[in-house]
């Protein structure tokens, strides 16, 4: 961004000085706070420049000036030192991914959860690709004379788990047998095929009542689990920094966001949109392509495998720094753990 220096540093203490404290800042807190060696009627002019360029503002005529979209954007492009995660917020996120069996969803719940805790905005989490997503196998067991558990594993973890109604006749040695045409004929499918399939009527070797009953019950639990496609938490983090900084408007702003997210798909293919202008992590700076959101800014970024996406939800003036350290540790966390099942389920293969 062509700017003069001096300009550039003026704009980032701002931008900072704005975020840590939520109040309009002046040319004096500048000289007072930053030692800059120049006039204060030199920084007047350089923020009455930088007000022109439409990069800060004066929210009333005798205040200081408070950042605008433009400024919070030059601001994370400068920012290329990002702050780290205290030991103990690195050790919180460690924990939370300690337990290896974990479902998926209780997983994406729990980040979205971490990510919200450590950054104090809203976090969520958009769930992998169902059509890169593969199953693993499928578990039935008996619970008792009339019911089974039926675990569904992908190569990611368990995606879902319920409990099947079955005939008193059916015995260990068909629950087996449902077991293994299943494993056999569906593994390695991708989740949506999977459903498609389940959801057909087949005569061609599924015509056994079991194997026709189980796969009902895969079928509703493989689109339940589609039915969810955010996980979100925090946002009741949002209200009270609004009322603080912007009391005026905070309920429509707020009312405005609840609106964008009451249809999470809506949101998830906007984020999916707008991630395809940068491979790694994405910001939007009050600028996501959805009605509600242009208070806000969005930090999302990719974690794998198969192309979920995570990140943070906060007003404009939220701690970048802090933002985009959360979402690059619990996303290579989270990436981690999911590998880690991949690795799980390829070791059980090979010993089965």
């Amino acid at each position: 961004m062509n700017l003069p220096e001096r300009q550039r540093l003026i704009l980032k203490e701002i931008v900072d000085r704005y975020i840590r404290y939520r109040e309009p800042v002046s040319s004096r807190m500048i000289l007072e706070d930053y030692g800059l060696r120049v006039s204060s009627a030199t920084v007047r002019n350089d923020m009455s420049d930088l007000e022109d360029q439409e990069f800060i503002r004066k929210p009333y005529s005798s205040s200081g000036r408070v950042p605008t979209s433009k400024g919070y954007r030059f601001f994370v492009e400068w920012l290329l030192d990002l702050s780290e995660l205290t030991r103990k917020e690195q050790h919180a996120v460690v924990e939370a991914y300690e337990t290896p069996y974990l479902e998926v969803a209780e997983t994406m719940q729990h980040t979205a959860f971490l990510l919200a805790s450590i950054t104090g905005c809203a976090g969520f989490v958009i769930p992998a690709r169902a059509e890169e997503t593969q199953l693993n196998r499928v578990v039935l067991t008996r619970l008792s004379e009339h019911s089974a558990l039926l675990v569904v594993i992908s190569d990611i973890g368990v995606v879902k788990h319920g409990v099947v109604p079955i005939e008193s006749r059916i015995d260990d040695h068909v629950i087996a047998r449902v077991n293994q045409l299943i494993n056999d004929s569906l593994r390695g499918m991708t989740l949506d095929r999977v459903l498609q399939l389940a959801s057909e009527d087949r005569s061609d070797g599924w015509y056994e009542p079991s194997v026709r009953q189980a796969l009902r019950v895969l079928r509703f639990l493989l689109a339940r689990e589609q039915r969810q496609p955010l996980f979100l938490e925090g946002l009741s983090n949002l209200l009270p920094e609004l009322r603080t900084v912007e009391p005026e408007t905070a309920l429509d702003r707020f009312g405005g966001l609840m609106g964008s997210l009451k249809d999470p798909t809506a949101f998830v293919t906007a984020i999916r949109s707008y991630r395809k202008r940068d491979a790694g992590v994405a910001i939007a700076i009050g600028d996501l392509p959805l009605q509600g959101m242009e208070g806000f800014s969005v930090v999302a970024a990719r974690y794998g495998p198969h192309d979920g996406v995570l990140g943070i939800i906060a007003p404009l003036w939220m701690d970048y720094s802090k933002a985009l350290s959360a979402t690059n540790y619990v996303g290579a966390r989270l990436e981690a753990f999911f590998l880690g099942a991949r690795a799980r389920h390829a070791e059980e293969e090979v010993h089965e």
